[in-house]
This record gives C-alpha cells, structure tokens and sequence, in this order.
C-alpha cells in the first residue's frame, strides 16, 4: 500500500482528465473513514485575485508560481492519489485555511 496522503502535502492526482496528473494540496486524507477519499485544492498558474486564493511559496518541483484557490476544494478517490512530490510548511497550510473560512463563512 502507498503512503497515506497528509494535511500540506502536495500529490499528483489523476482526475483522469486529459490523460495526465494534476498537482494537488492535501487538506484531508483518512483511510479509515467511511469514505475512501481525501479532500485536495488543484494548483493552477492561474491568479484571479480574490480573497479565496493563496499565492504559493516557490519549491523546485512546482515549475511556475503557483495558487490555490478554497473555492474549488475537492473530493478525491484514495486510488486517484499517484505519488507525492512535496509538502509546505504549517504556515502555508494557515494561509489556506484562512482562505477556505473566509469562502465558507
């Protein structure tokens, strides 16, 4: 079995569009859960400033700046998840949860 997806970790997943893996932000993954899924926000080079996105650090593995945005948070098949390729520091993670209060307050 692969390793289980973490909270700030970023896996390619393979939405199986396009015939290629997405990058992914990890905000929830629980195997145990009733649901096999995780909870992921795709990274996009695409900015459309709003409240909702958080600008990236810049990491080797990610080519371009990158954003996420809390309103496109999705649901994930645990067999969907492909391979990790890097994680961000807790603060970023923070960053993104005040992203996400802020789209569902």
């Amino acid at each position: 079995m692969k390793a289980s997806p973490q909270p700030g970790e970023v896996w390619f997943v393979d939405f199986g569009y396009d015939a290629k893996p997405r990058f992914c932000l990890v905000l929830a993954s629980r195997q145990d859960a009733r649901l096999a899924v995780g909870s992921v926000l795709q990274i996009t080079t695409q900015h459309g400033g709003t409240e909702f996105e958080v600008t990236l650090p810049r990491v080797p593995w990610l080519r371009e700046q990158s954003y996420v945005n809390a309103q496109s948070i999705q649901p994930v098949k645990w067999v969907e998840f492909v391979r990790k390729v890097g994680s961000f520091e807790p603060v970023v993670m923070g960053e993104v949860r005040r992203a996400m209060n802020a789209w569902l307050a």
